[in-house]
């Protein structure tokens, strides 16, 4: 079932767990981490709600779209060198 998945989608998979992880480990270790003030609102709001939730997953959509959006183009391409329609 994987083993013809992109490599572009484990990027973005290691991406997005990779951020989740990190501010895991952080959160875990760092005693108050998650209170400390940023830009005047608690900093689990920013890293996780703006950055985590919206930000994040917008940028891996694009990737994911423009990189399947190529290989669409490559298939094409290859298609019309063979004469096939």
């Amino acid at each position: 079932m994987f083993n013809r998945m992109p490599k572009i989608f484990w990027g973005a998979m290691a991406l997005i767990y990779g951020w989740f992880l990190l501010f895991f480990i952080i959160e875990i270790t760092v005693k108050g981490f998650p209170l400390i003030k940023f830009l005047g609102m608690p900093a689990c709001f920013f890293y996780n709600a703006i950055i985590g939730v919206w930000l994040l997953n917008l940028f891996v959509a694009v990737i994911l779209n423009r990189s399947e959006e190529k290989r669409e183009e490559r298939a094409a391409a290859l298609a019309s060198t063979k004469g096939v329609e």
